[in-house]
């Protein structure tokens, strides 16, 4: 039985997939080396404290809502005990003694649920996806949504592009819904909803 416990202990602390376990009260147990890559912290700065304690929003940025978003998906998570996958959302980070961090990420939220269905843990899995998101700055949609502005702060610029990065995905979605609604059209079906 502790070789297998030494198997997962091992699996978490390795795994490629960056995961912060927390206690249903939202205090942070433990995170794995990936996750602790990605935020730019120590295991030791942010064992013991509360998520927004160790994660708050950026005072910098006018338009930061990565706390009410987050907090809202876990509330999500707790009352349901289900996964809860969030939308594109802007969280900038402060590693350690540097100043903050531009971040756009893909979070998941998923419960741990014990034997009589119980949630003892919950987990935050977090995907980077600042480069992408910057990387539209030079995409079609710069011209007219991202069009850099010397005198804009780069906090703003990028408050501009998580917008655009929503335009997108909202169009890319209404563009699969239509495609969709076309290819049942034609092979006969029918959606029941």
């Amino acid at each position: 039985m502790a070789e297998a416990q030494n198997a997962w202990r091992r699996l978490f602390e390795h795994s490629p997939i960056p995961v912060l376990l927390l206690t249903p009260d939202l205090k942070i147990v433990n995170a794995n080396e990936s996750y602790l890559r990605e935020v730019i912290r120590s295991r030791d700065t942010l064992a013991g404290l509360q998520m927004f304690e160790a994660f708050p929003d950026n005072p910098h940025a006018t338009l930061a809502d990565g706390v009410n978003k987050l907090s809202a998906s876990f509330e999500k998570v707790l009352h349901e005990a289900r996964g809860h996958t969030m939308a594109l959302q802007r969280y900038d980070i402060q590693p350690q003694d540097r100043p903050w961090q531009v971040r756009y990420w893909h979070p998941k939220n998923w419960p741990v649920l014990d034997d009589k269905g119980s949630i003892i843990a919950v987990v935050h899995h977090v995907t980077d996806a600042t480069a992408a998101v910057l990387s539209r700055l030079n995409g079609p949609y710069a011209p007219v949504l991202l069009k850099p502005n010397p005198a804009d702060d780069p906090l703003q610029r990028a408050d501009k592009a998580i917008l655009a990065a929503r335009a997108i995905v909202r169009e890319t979605q209404e563009g699969l819904a239509a495609s969709r609604a076309r290819v049942e059209e034609i092979v006969g079906f029918r959606s029941s909803s």
